[in-house]
């Protein structure tokens, strides 16, 4: 399914605002794993960014669920 780029920002805000809570865990979570990969060197974020990215489709799918 194709959707424009304005559907998905809105999408997004209206997520956010529904779940400021979630999202401000989520944001931490975020902001840690990606300072532990960064901590080993920056080596860690081979492994950290594939994998925040890979979650954060997850829970944004099941968020606006699709």
């Amino acid at each position: 399914m194709r959707i424009g780029v304005m559907t998905a920002m809105v999408t997004s805000i209206r997520a956010v605002y529904k779940n400021p809570v979630v999202m401000m865990r989520w944001a931490a979570t975020i902001a840690v794993v990606i300072l532990v990969g960064m901590a080993t060197f920056f080596i860690g974020l081979a492994v950290t960014l594939p994998l925040i990215g890979h979650a954060s489709w997850h829970a944004y799918r099941e968020t606006v669920g699709q």
